[in-house]
């Protein structure tokens, strides 16, 4: 009774605390579904809204950036001392990826770049003058005779007749002469040839406007080729202070190819000290900037002009504007003090990419969004236009600073969404259908393991009760006989001799259900409590038999022997040996006479089998699956005429298990049953 009510309690608290609150769950959640569709309309609204203000933030939270990093650059550029040639203790300045020059004013004054610009020019005009018929004649016997004397002697004839012919011949026949004495290496009156040649003070030549670049380029290569390395450093370093204080150049181009030319050779020298090493590395790169920051600044002349004198600056102190193809800022207060303009020119494709980069790290947060990005000539920068070119704009807006940037944002195909709402509805209703489905199926396992538990339970309750009547009989038995015989109160010889076969008896019973006990309790420890060994079952089994020779002839039963000789396996000796008793006694014990009981022992190619077969009561098909099972008996504990502890056939099962082998069973009601046991064999 307490059993039952223990049971219809384990129920009604399995149904009210887990299946009864999943199941409402569950239809609530089916219901929120149905709703998935306007939900989804509603999503998209809101989310459109945050795409274009995380799109908007991105943009100009970059453009910010960037304008700082500039700030910051041309603090650095205010901080470099206005001569060159004293930058090798300045701070380096770093480039702003997306900003391809950074100018410097204050006060209307240029600070950046410091070159005293004067009169260069940003591109490079070449001569109109043409050779002389007598210098192209000269030429080509110089080129068919190298050292050819009579072209050598007109050109020493025509140099004493300087006064006399104009200074085109005299400079073409100067150029003639540097020539030939470069190539004869006779260096010396090369450097007179160049004095003479650098005292025309607007020197050309039939191929260049301005000879002086390449008359001092020649003069620094001819200090190399005497390994007059000083003199070369020295050289330069005059010639630069003569560019940066009088501009000696005529043409950006030409400053750039001497000044990049001799700094490289320099460079190249291997035993340059490392200070001079730094200070002509410094040069070149500081140079080089200032050159490209001039040749800009002398393009685009007017333009500056009219921005640095523009005092409509706006309340932020940034402003756009575009010249030709190239686009530049002007920075003034309140991100600068005082009267400082700094004017940045935008390298584009750095630039867009940078916002590009930001671009795609919003939208990877929002892939359902159909959008476009498009410049002011409506060419595509990110995104991909809808296959449905009918699709209505949901928003469309300007992108940015002044960058003409324009953001589409498309509303969502209804079809589409409704496909896409039903597939998510679809995955909804699967994955609540499949909770469902996992929590009554776990429901249902656990209590089922519950119940298994609390059977366990009364099994074990029952087997304690089994026990103690099983041991209490015996030892009752024994001390009664033994009282009687000790106190003398059986004379008989015949009678004593009944008791002690009777106590001897009920030792053996009360014997063999410890053992059962020891056993079990042995073999729940696993693997570690056997002793391997290689044996022949047909012994172990012979001799279980012998023991029982007496047991066998007192229930009246036929038997059928049949062994096998040398069948070899690997186990534990005493744990086959209680297998075999237990099958064995079983078919004895639940067999009635007249009854037979097969016992058979043989070997197939593989394996070694054993089988005991009786025609017992059998076991129903029901109870089959619980027969192994610790402390388990077939019927009611208290009903039932045959005394056991339910340990035989866990016993065997285990003992089985341990010896990876199988064991099988074949039984009906009334017709008996068929134990076959399948050992490997040993090697």
């Amino acid at each position: 009774m307490r059993e039952r009510r223990s049971k219809s309690l384990l129920i009604a608290t399995f149904f009210g605390a887990i299946i009864l609150p999943t199941v409402v769950l569950s239809v609530l959640s089916f219901r929120s579904i149905q709703n998935e569709l306007y939900l989804a309309k509603k999503n998209f609204e809101e989310n459109v809204i945050s795409f274009q203000n995380e799109l908007e933030t991105a943009i100009t939270r970059e453009q910010n950036k960037i304008l700082q990093e500039t700030k910051a650059v041309s603090q650095t550029l205010y901080e470099q001392p206005p001569d060159l040639r004293e930058n090798e203790n300045s701070t380096p300045i770093k480039n702003v990826d997306g900003i391809r020059a950074i100018f410097l004013f204050n006060q209307g004054n240029r600070i950046y770049p410091s070159l005293p610009l004067g009169t260069v020019h940003p591109e490079n005009n070449f001569s109109t003058q043409e050779a002389s018929p007598v210098e192209v004649r000269i030429f080509q016997e110089e080129q068919s005779n190298p050292h050819s004397p009579p072209a050598k002697t007109i050109r020493n004839i025509r140099r004493g007749q300087m006064p006399s012919i104009t200074d085109e011949e005299q400079i073409q026949n100067l150029l003639g002469l540097v020539r030939t004495r470069y190539h004869e290496e006779n260096y010396n009156e090369v450097f007179q040839l160049l004095d003479d040649l650098e005292a025309f003070p607007h020197a050309q030549s039939y191929l260049l406007s301005n000879l002086l670049p390449a008359l001092k380029l020649m003069r620094f290569e001819v200090l190399v080729k005497q390994k007059k390395l000083k003199e070369a450093e020295h050289y330069t370093l005059f010639v630069l202070k003569g560019f940066l204080t009088s501009q000696e150049f005529e043409t950006i181009e030409s400053a750039r190819f001497f000044f990049e030319k001799t700094f490289n050779t320099i460079l190249s020298f291997e035993n340059l000290p490392a200070d001079s090493r730094e200070l002509f590395w410094n040069l070149r790169e500081n140079l080089n900037r200032q050159l490209f920051h001039a040749d800009v600044l002398i393009r685009h002349e007017i333009f500056f002009s009219h921005l640095i004198q523009d005092n409509a600056s706006p309340k932020d102190g940034i402003f756009y504007k575009q010249d030709g193809a190239n686009h530049f800022f002007r920075m003034s207060y309140p991100w600068l003090s005082g009267d400082q303009v700094v004017i940045g020119m935008i390298e584009p494709e750095q630039y867009k990419k940078r916002l590009l980069k930001q671009v795609q790290t919003v939208v990877r947060g929002w892939k359902n969004i159909p959008y476009v990005i498009t410049d002011v000539s409506d060419s595509l920068i990110s995104g991909k236009y809808p296959e449905d070119l009918s699709s209505d704009v949901a928003v469309q807006k300007t992108l940015g600073l002044d960058l003409n940037w324009t953001l589409t944002l498309y509303k969502r195909n209804s079809s589409e969404m409704l496909r896409a709402t039903r597939y998510k509805m679809f995955l909804l209703y699967s994955l609540s259908a499949l909770s469902l489905i996992t929590v009554l199926l776990g429901s249902f396992f656990a209590f089922r393991a519950l119940t298994q538990e609390q059977k366990l339970l009364s099994m074990k309750a029952n087997f304690l009760s089994s026990v103690s009547h099983e041991l209490k009989t015996p030892l009752t038995s024994i001390k009664m006989f033994a009282e009687m015989m000790a106190r003398g109160r059986v004379q008989k010889t015949e009678k004593i001799q009944e008791y002690s076969e009777l106590i001897g008896k009920e030792s053996t019973r009360l014997e063999n259900l410890i053992a059962a006990i020891l056993n079990y309790t042995r073999m729940e420890h696993g693997k570690s409590a056997f002793r391997w060994e290689r044996f022949d079952l047909a012994v172990c089994v012979e001799k279980f038999l012998e023991s029982t020779q007496e047991l066998m002839k007192s229930k009246d039963l036929a038997f059928n022997i049949k062994i096998q000789p040398h069948c070899f396996i690997i186990g534990d000796y005493t744990a086959i040996y209680s297998l075999v008793q237990n099958l064995v006694e079983n078919a004895i014990k639940y067999t009635n006479p007249p009854g037979k009981i097969d016992i058979i022992l043989e070997e197939d190619e593989h394996k070694i089998i054993f089988s005991v077969i009786d025609t017992g009561i059998g076991i129903p098909v029901s109870e089959q699956k619980n027969i192994f099972n610790d402390f388990y008996r077939v019927g009611d504990e208290m009903t039932r005429s045959t005394k056991g502890s339910g340990l035989g056939l866990a016993i065997v099962k285990r003992v089985a298990d341990t010896h990876r082998a199988s064991i099988s069973l074949q039984s009906r009601p009334g017709k008996g049953s068929n134990f076959t046991v399948r050992f490997k064999k040993a090697e």
